[in-house]
C-alpha cells in the first residue's frame, strides 16, 4: 500500500486565525475536495488537530483550505471528518540555567504517554520557550501535568491552555499553613502570660503583709493596727490590676 502524500493545508476561519500545517492526502472528497489528515498540531485552532480528518478545498491562489465558517465550538465537531481523538494542549518552559536541550527532554517525556509534541518558539530574551501538544482524550490536562513534572525535566512548565485548576491547590496550601502556625507563635505566648505574674505580684505582696503587723507588734507601738490595714488593700489593688 502506498504511504499517503504530505501536502500543505490551510485552515482558516473565515480569514482569521490561518495557518498551514502539513496533513496526509487521503485521496479525493466528494464535492472536488480533498480528504486529509493532519500530522502537526495548529497554534491558531484547537479542533481540528494532529491526527483529525477534514476536508479541504482548493481555491485559485494558495492551499487547500478547510474553513470553520464560523461554526461555534461546541458545533466544531459537524466541521471534522473523522475525529482523531485528541485536544490541544499549551504549555511554556522555562529551561534551567545548566540544560542544554529543554525542547527535546519534553518531546521524549510527551512520547512515553503517546502525546505528540510541537514547539512554537524557543526561549528568548529571558522569556520561556512555547510548545503545543496533542493530547488523548482519555488523559486530562492535570494528569499529563503530574507526569510531566515528575520526569526531572531541566526545566519548569507553565500551564497556558486550558487554564489550570488552581484553586483547589490553593486550598490544600491554606489548610496545611494554620497546622503549622499556631503552635510556634501563639501558644508559647499565651503560657508566659500565665506563668509571669505569680512570682513578680503575688510573692511581694504575702510578705508585706505578713511582716508588717510582726514589726509593730514589737515595737509595742501604741497604735499597731493602722499600717496593718493600709497594707492589705495596697496588695488586693495590685492583684486586681493585674
Amino acid at each position: 500500500m502506498a504511504k499517503p502524500k504530505h501536502i500543505k493545508v490551510c485552515l482558516t476561519n473565515q480569514g482569521d486565525d490561518t495557518e498551514t500545517p502539513w496533513a496526509e492526502d487521503l485521496g479525493p472528497a466528494p464535492g472536488g475536495g480533498r480528504k486529509v489528515r493532519l500530522i502537526n498540531v495548529p497554534f491558531m485552532h484547537a479542533k481540528p488537530t494532529w491526527g483529525d480528518t477534514v476536508i479541504v478545498t482548493p481555491v485559485d491562489d494558495g492551499f487547500p483550505t478547510w474553513d470553520r465558517g464560523g461554526v461555534p465550538w461546541d458545533k466544531i465537531s459537524s466541521r471534522i471528518t473523522a475525529d482523531g481523538g485528541r485536544w490541544a494542549m499549551i504549555v511554556d518552559y522555562a529551561p534551567h540555567p545548566d540544560a542544554k536541550d529543554a525542547f527535546g527532554a519534553i518531546a521524549r517525556a510527551c512520547a512515553e504517554h503517546d502525546v505528540v509534541c510541537e514547539g512554537a518558539w524557543g526561549p528568548r530574551q529571558g522569556e520561556p520557550g512555547r510548545c503545543y501538544f496533542a493530547v488523548k482524550n482519555e488523559l486530562s490536562d492535570a494528569e499529563l501535568m503530574l507526569r510531566l513534572r515528575g520526569a526531572a525535566l531541566p526545566c519548569e512548565l507553565i500551564q497556558i491552555h486550558p487554564e489550570p485548576q488552581i484553586k483547589p491547590k490553593a486550598k490544600g496550601a491554606a489548610a496545611k499553613a494554620p497546622a503549622k502556625a499556631p503552635p510556634p507563635a501563639p501558644a508559647p505566648v499565651a503560657k508566659q502570660a500565665k506563668k509571669a505574674p505569680p512570682p513578680v505580684v503575688v510573692a511581694p505582696a504575702k510578705k508585706k503583709v505578713v511582716k508588717a503587723p510582726a514589726a509593730a507588734k514589737a515595737a509595742s507601738a501604741p497604735k499597731p493596727a493602722a499600717p496593718a490595714p493600709k497594707a492589705k488593700p495596697l496588695v488586693k489593688k495590685a492583684r486586681a490590676k493585674k
